[in-house]
């Protein structure tokens, strides 16, 4: 498979103290260039966090979009749930449609001009390597070019209970998210960053140990090993690519 490289990397990261959430419409329209109507945080942040990884650069139109969450659009979901339950209403037709948390792959295609394959992926540890996996094997199977990938999730007041919901004690830190990469195949270039894997470890000694194990292979290689340019190695077994399966809570991407 050729390289994965790295064309950019994105995000917002807020934390968030006392009972006010930040106001993010206002930094998606300065971040955008306009304003975006009838959408929620979620998709207000996925939009912001794949525009500060593109940056000023066009991503091709082919791009895939992968796209985690440990539970996607709740805010939305519960809004709806609120007006039919507690107020006897019928939902806001696209409220209605954005309890999907996939429509925000919409609005990132539909803000950067993509047609590509999209896929959303939601769980509570590690979505974000799961998506980064997913994308990953459709660029060795020769599926994807161009990938956006993404990781988001958002809150929703009142924080005591969503303290409660995530399984917090009270006044425990929280913050909103959303961290993307943009990748793309081909050989590459002196300066690349290249992604070669992502890998789970139980511990942080696990992890301290793979990297000493690879700076001692890279010593033993001499000149296998690689100046210029930050590796990731992808974990490969002679039948294949790993299997996808669930990964310790305290896993660690590299």
């Amino acid at each position: 498979m050729a390289d994965v490289i790295i064309r950019g990397c994105g995000d917002y990261y807020a934390p968030v103290e006392g009972e006010a959430l930040p106001d993010v419409r206002a930094l998606a329209k300065e971040t955008l260039g306009k304003q975006v109507r009838r959408v929620g945080r979620f998709i207000l942040l996925g939009l912001v966090g794949a525009a500060r990884c593109v940056g000023a650069h066009a991503p091709p139109a082919h791009t895939a979009i992968y796209l985690s969450s440990r539970r996607g659009d709740l805010e939305t979901n519960v809004e709806v749930m609120q007006d039919l339950f507690a107020r006897g209403l019928a939902p806001k037709p696209l409220s209605f449609i954005n309890t999907v948390s996939n429509a925000s792959c919409y609005y990132v295609a539909r803000h950067f001009g993509l047609h590509g394959r999209s896929l959303f992926v939601s769980g509570v540890c590690f979505s974000f390597e799961t998506a980064l996996q997913a994308a990953l094997l459709d660029f060795e199977a020769g599926q994807v070019r161009s990938a956006l990938v993404g990781g988001l999730d958002t809150l929703i007041a009142p924080l005591a209970i969503e303290r409660r919901r995530l399984g917090l004690a009270p006044g425990a830190p929280v913050a909103e998210a959303s961290h993307w990469l943009w990748l793309e195949t081909g050989p590459a270039q002196p300066g690349d960053l290249v992604l070669e894997a992502s890998e789970a470890f139980a511990d942080r000694a696990a992890l301290i140990a793979w990297l000493s194990a690879r700076g001692t292979e890279k010593n033993r290689a001499g000149a296998g090993a690689i100046s210029g340019r930050r590796r990731l190695r992808r974990d490969r077994r002679r039948g294949g690519p790993a299997p996808l399966v669930p990964l310790p809570r305290r896993a660690r991407l590299l």
